[in-house]
């Protein structure tokens, strides 16, 4: 019951019990890296819930095996839906785990639960790896997919990550940060074509050649900034 309770802290409990010593809230802490992975994917519709089978490799820097073991091994992602799967079954090697999982263990020592951490270099990958971008990819699609209402794109996103409606002070920042990205891709179109490229396509049907309209590029590639925004959120990134 206390693990399900929120982390809230009201006036009476900071006066009554500080310390929380008598369980009057849930913690809060920052989620381990291997449930970020999950949860973005599931907040995008990605994440495959298979159970069992091999291990799967998920989207790493290109050379990063090979860097480390000086050419004798290289990396090759998974294709298709074992790419989503979720990271429990993500591929290790002993010398050098993911990269998405920062500071995690080792697979030199016996640890016996997962570490958080907040290394500066989690910010770097949460808005830069690809794991994460192919999320923020397809929650820009969900919104499109909302309809032409650019309050409603922006609620699919904020209902999708954070599970709950968004704020009207929210919405004015999110559709700041909308135009302000739609501005910049109308004046470098190319721009908004070069970033979709980089992002890694949610399915080998989907192309850029695809979307339905001449300014579509443009819109999903501004989305998919805001739906990273969304995803790299303290609420989003926090045990509540």
């Amino acid at each position: 019951e206390t693990y399900r309770q929120s982390s809230d802290m009201t006036p009476e409990h900071l006066a009554r019990d500080p310390e929380n010593k008598l369980l009057a809230r849930g913690s809060r802490f920052r989620l381990p890296s291997w449930m970020l992975r999950d949860a973005a994917l599931q907040a995008a519709g990605l994440l495959n819930p298979a159970i069992g089978g091999p291990p799967v490799r998920p989207y790493q820097p290109e050379g990063v095996w090979e860097e480390m073991f000086m050419g004798r091994f290289t990396y090759e992602p998974s294709e298709g839906a074992a790419q989503y799967r979720r990271t429990l079954y993500a591929f290790w090697r002993r010398a050098i785990a993911p990269t998405f999982l920062f500071d995690s263990a080792q697979r030199r020592v016996c640890e016996v639960r997962p570490s958080r951490t907040n290394t500066p270099l989690q910010a770097l990958t949460l808005l830069n790896d690809h794991n994460y971008l192919v999320a923020s990819r397809a929650l820009g699609r969900i919104a499109l997919q909302a309809g032409e209402d650019p309050i409603a794109r922006l609620a699919a996103i904020t209902h999708r990550v954070l599970s709950r409606a968004p704020t009207p002070h929210e919405l004015a920042v999110l559709q700041h940060q909308v135009d302000e990205a739609l501005a910049h891709f109308a004046r470098q179109p190319a721009d908004a074509e070069q970033f979709l490229r980089d992002v890694p396509a949610i399915s080998d049907a989907e192309q850029l050649g695809e979307l339905a309209s001449p300014g579509a590029p443009q819109e999903f590639a501004a989305y998919t900034l805001v739906a990273s925004l969304i995803l790299n959120l303290d609420e989003a990134l926090n045990h509540e």
